[in-house]
């Protein structure tokens, strides 16, 4: 399936410039429209759908969601039908990731906060299933079904000179992507340790959901970096994200430049991860960059 959506370069990892001993993973470079890791979220969901005979596919997302538009490029790609699910408002202008969406061919079905708060629930999602005669995908690709498809991530974790990271750094939302490639890793016996920085102030509820389905103690999540959460670019972000552009690294406001401000922060408070092999994964979402005028 993966290789029906995507051409891979032979290479995805490359140095990061004035950080020692740390590498990134360009998922960025995957693909122009299905970037970084969303296409792996929706793997797993992709193979659900054709076995229960779906021919159609159902998620959520907010006005700039990667996620809708990975899943609406997947869905033109594959010349399967999509239907997003938008928090938002029918009268208001469209966001240019929603025309994007829109232009690959999405229907889009707008759901006030009070409906949209509904979205994790089985009944609505049942609801929605029957009426659009759909899979129905959950926001982000979170679930068993999304993990599956990280899980293949950990093939592309790799240094080109065999010796193993000690670390991977990733920036978390739903918390999906690390569970998958914590689970493959810890099935391969690594002992490189999954590390989180949290993009979104959720009240713990990502740390909740490791702590329950982490398949070891070889993980770490750092809560404190998400700057607001989502939607939210201060300063300090604006000027790490111009401080890699020059760099031909660009980075997106909700997720990666988190990541990198959080890996920047902590080298400050601990010289030895300097010394450590890390591998920070760049999770694409490039096109968001639009929604603060980047």
């Amino acid at each position: 399936m993966l290789t029906k959506l995507l051409s891979f370069k032979p290479s995805l990892i490359e140095p990061v410039v004035n950080l020692s001993a740390c590498d990134v993973l360009r998922l960025d470079q995957i693909d122009a429209q299905i970037s970084g890791n969303k296409v792996f979220k929706l793997l797993g969901h992709l193979q659900r759908a054709e076995e229960q005979g779906f021919t159609k596919l159902l998620s959520f997302g907010g006005p700039y969601s990667n996620h809708l538009h990975a899943l609406a490029a997947v869905g033109e790609r594959l010349d399967i039908p999509t239907v997003g699910v938008v928090r938002g408002y029918s009268h208001v202008p469209l966001t240019p990731t929603l025309e994007d969406c829109q232009a690959m061919g999405m229907a889009l079905v707008f759901a006030d906060k009070k409906t949209y708060v509904q979205r994790y629930l089985a009944d609505y999602q049942q609801q929605l299933a029957t009426e659009y005669k759909a899979y129905v995908i959950g926001e982000g690709g979170q679930g068993a079904s999304g993990e599956e498809g990280c899980e293949l991530l950990a093939r592309y974790c790799q240094r080109s000179d065999s010796l193993p990271y000690d670390e991977v750094w990733l920036a978390v939302g739903t918390g999906t992507t690390a569970l998958g490639l914590a689970k493959a890793l810890h099935r391969q016996g690594s002992q490189c340790r999954v590390v989180g920085v949290n993009a979104v102030a959720d009240q713990g509820e990502c740390l909740q959901r490791w702590q329950q389905n982490m398949p070891s103690a070889n993980w770490q999540l750092f809560d404190q970096y998400h700057h607001g959460g989502f939607g939210k670019c201060p300063e300090v972000l604006r000027a790490l994200i111009q401080r890699y552009d020059q760099q031909d690294l660009p980075l997106d406001p909700v997720y990666t430049a988190k990541l990198f401000w959080a890996y920047e922060q902590q080298l400050l408070l601990d010289p030895e991860l300097a010394e450590k092999r890390v591998l920070l994964v760049h999770s694409g979402g490039l096109q968001g960059r639009r929604g603060f005028s980047l």
